[in-house]
């Protein structure tokens, strides 16, 4: 067994994921029943009372969507020094907004405190702003272009819009966007009644699973949204998987979050790496088996944060007692090439493993230079340096 060395568990490890998918996050958690929330439809992110049985334009199905006379509050969302610049766009994307058919109650500006931003979004009068619109000279498909045509030379209409955003408007500069969600989280996660590695792993999971939606959504060229009912199935099942008694995060997520990169030194000098390269598998099956790795060595550090540490143990024992009597009966049927000890190993049963992706990646993980009593080779280390 290597010596534990901790990670950084806790809300430090929100930071990894983006700032917007975190404000998104923040107000997914201030649903309230009836309600859902939108990634990148009106603006970054568009929270809205719902109604049943509307079409949806993107993909053909049914879906809830605002009513007329329902709240919709739209976000646009800036980790950045504001500039009167920005504003400017953001404001005209938001004229825009306005004028459509969409019934906006609430306009919001959200940064990070830590650009030290001050509020500058209505600095500019409506006078010099439709100045500025007239004398606009850019392409057609640009915004201000845009802004432009809608109101031609009506500048009361024009007034009338830029003060009824004003008057809706909020600017939010968060201090520290993960302690906030973490406060929200507490209930709803149970923090006060459970380990506190438990309940960060339930964070970070819930983060996971709603970027790799956001990413897949976004490469099919489709919003992603996700309604006040749905948040709450999400909510209870995180929270079944990941417990005092048990740690089962996704893998379907882990993986997406985590792709092996083959340019990265460290993996291309590995040992679990050399060793799988011995089994002669082609690059897709070489990524799986890393990834196997990489997930058991992060759900392994979970393990130990919540010492669990015989669990880890009776994984990592068995594991290595089946690579020993696969690799006894294939010497014994002459067989005993890296590519079986392999196969073989991993298609022996592990009932300390909650998944296939766990036993497999136990596998992976006792290849390692670090692991020394039960280290696991698929090809025998006298034939490898010489060889691979």
């Amino acid at each position: 067994m290597t010596t534990y060395q901790p990670d950084s568990s806790g809300i430090n490890s929100l930071s990894g994921f983006s700032f917007q998918i975190r404000v998104f996050v923040y107000y997914m958690l201030q649903l309230n029943k009836g309600m859902q929330i939108e990634f990148e439809t009106i603006d970054d992110v568009n929270i809205s009372r719902i109604q049943a049985n509307e079409f949806d334009r993107y993909d053909g199905s049914f879906i809830n969507k605002l009513t007329d006379n329902d709240s919709n509050t739209v976000v646009q969302v800036k980790r950045t020094s504001i500039t009167e610049s920005t504003t400017k766009q953001v404001l005209f994307n938001w004229m825009l907004i306005e004028c459509s058919d969409n019934n906006i109650s609430n306009y919001v500006l959200f940064t990070d405190d830590a650009y030290k931003n001050v509020d500058i979004m209505f600095n500019r009068s409506a006078e010099d702003l439709f100045k500025l619109v007239q004398e606009s000279n850019k392409k057609k498909t640009a915004t201000i272009s845009r802004v432009k045509n809608l109101f031609l030379d009506n500048f009361k209409e024009f007034e009338r819009v830029y003060n009824s955003i004003k008057e809706k408007y909020m600017f939010v500069s968060s201090e520290n966007i993960d302690d906030e969600i973490d406060e929200q989280c507490a209930i709803i996660f149970r923090k006060a009644g459970i380990n506190s590695v438990v309940y960060y792993s339930r964070l970070k999971e819930l983060l996971q699973h709603i970027t790799v939606k956001v990413m897949d959504n976004i490469n099919n060229n489709k919003p992603y949204i996700i309604g006040y009912n749905d948040f709450m199935t999400l909510v209870e099942d995180i929270s079944s998987r990941i417990s005092d008694q048990m740690n089962n995060p996704l893998y379907a997520n882990f993986k997406k979050l985590h792709p092996i990169d083959f340019s990265d030194l460290k993996i291309a000098e590995s040992r679990e790496y050399k060793q799988l390269l011995a089994c002669k598998l082609n690059k897709v099956l070489l990524e799986h088996h890393l990834g196997y790795g990489v997930y058991y060595k992060d759900l392994r550090f979970r393990y130990m944060e919540t010492n669990k540490l015989g669990t880890i143990e009776n994984i990592e024992q068995t594991t290595y007692e089946n690579f020993e009597n696969v690799k006894f009966m294939l010497q014994r049927e002459n067989k005993d090439e890296p590519y079986n000890r392999l196969d073989g190993t991993k298609k022996l049963e592990n009932s300390y493993a909650l998944n296939e992706q766990i036993r497999y990646g136990s596998c992976i993980y006792l290849t390692k230079d670090e692991i020394t009593d039960i280290q696991i080779s698929w090809k025998d280390e006298e034939n490898e340096k010489s060889e691979i």
